[in-house]
């Protein structure tokens, strides 16, 4: 180990004190009425803005020659570090502010049930994905990370294997269509959805907070009716899915195929869907068919006769959609969702023979080594 590393690991520990003891002060201002929640939305959208940099410049590293190798290292990390803590700074400054809301009554009760469960959801997913993918192979990435290298790296085998397996999946396409089908319709369903709410944030909450014109409210505007399209398409993506799933765990039940299901999940992921479009039927109850726009929510224009369109049930039907939907996000690191994420990094692991080959050497090098000593 290295001066330079021995120094890094000793002061990685104050830094992360440091910045835990930012993230506190961020909570403590927001909870003493002192803060705003465009605060807490600079911090969400920049956080965001870091993240996707880290994973363009992760993707140049290791799909293509362009560019600096040494330098494209040291950006992507730097922006998975930085926006890693400027997404817990985000998080305690958003909270601190909402709690204080919500103590002096200026948040409806929806609401108020909702903050503290998509946050409870939100921490319990961020905690999954830091011990299911990251904690299970910090081992495996310090002993071989510096592997990770451009001499090692085969772009197009890369390349290949992320429109292949990640994006197409075509291996499952090969052994079992039908499987296929409902695999792509739930994986890409709910995968678009979750990045459509996630830019929807921005409009609906963040933009506002800012000052800036307010869009979300205007049923009509091109912006929400684009929202209003893409959601129910991704919703009948999850439903048609989740429904082609419970009909291969019918076919499948009792052979060799059926661990291969989730039924618990998809059951679950089906009633998050379905008490979507349910709320969305009761929104819709109020609204004229033939409005302008009334076609971007073509699916949930067929619930309407299912939903309730009173103040109160609608108010019913928003909460148990929206506990639904918070309790599903804090499962996915429970079962087997999260080798959702998991799998393909694995797919473009293996794709890396040359790394592989190195990775084995270094292993058979130092069994050799302890056994000569």
């Amino acid at each position: 180990m290295t001066a330079i590393e021995t120094d890094k690991d000793e002061q990685t520990p104050y830094l992360r004190y440091v910045f835990l003891a930012v993230a506190a002060f961020l909570l403590v201002l927001g909870l003493v009425g002192h803060s705003h929640a465009a605060v807490g939305y600079a911090l969400f959208l920049l956080a965001t803005l870091m993240l996707l940099a880290g994973v363009c410049l992760l993707g140049l590293f290791s799909l293509t020659r362009a560019f600096d190798s040494h330098a494209l290292r040291r950006g992507y990390g730097a922006a998975f570090w930085m926006g890693g803590w400027t997404y817990v700074f985000a998080v305690a400054a958003l909270s601190g502010f909402y709690v204080y809301e919500a103590l002096s009554g200026r948040i409806e009760l929806r609401y108020m049930l909702f903050g503290p469960a998509i946050l409870a959801a939100i921490v319990i997913l961020d905690l999954g994905i830091l011990n299911v993918i990251v904690k299970r192979n910090l081992p495996t990435i310090r002993r071989f990370g510096d592997l990770w290298s451009r001499e090692n790296l085969d772009q197009p085998a890369m390349r290949k294997t992320l429109m292949n397996e990640v994006v197409m999946h075509r291996t499952l396409m090969t052994v079992h269509p039908f499987r296929w089908v409902r695999h792509q319709l739930i994986f890409w369903g709910f995968g678009l959805m979750f990045v459509t709410e996630l830019i929807a944030v921005a409009f609906r909450e963040a933009f506002p907070a800012f000052g800036w014109t307010e869009l979300w409210h205007d049923t009509s505007h091109p912006i929400r009716l684009t929202f209003d399209f893409i959601y129910d398409l991704t919703g009948v993506m999850i439903v048609v899915g989740c429904v082609l799933a419970l009909i291969y765990r019918v076919i499948v039940n009792g052979t060799e195929n059926q661990r291969y299901t989730d039924t618990p999940t998809t059951i679950f992921l089906l009633v998050v869907a379905l008490t979507g479009f349910i709320a969305e039927g009761s929104r819709l109850a109020h609204m004229d068919p033939n409005a302008v726009g009334a076609w971007a929510s073509f699916a949930g224009w067929i619930f309407v006769p299912v939903s309730p369109s009173t103040a109160a049930g609608e108010e019913i039907i928003w909460i148990v959609h929206a506990m639904a939907a918070c309790a599903f996000i804090g499962y996915i690191p429970i079962k087997r969702m999260i080798h959702s994420c998991a799998t393909p990094i694995g797919r473009l692991v293996n794709s890396q023979k040359g790394m592989l080959a190195a990775k084995k050497k270094r292993v058979v090098d130092g069994l050799a080594n302890r056994w000569l000593n």
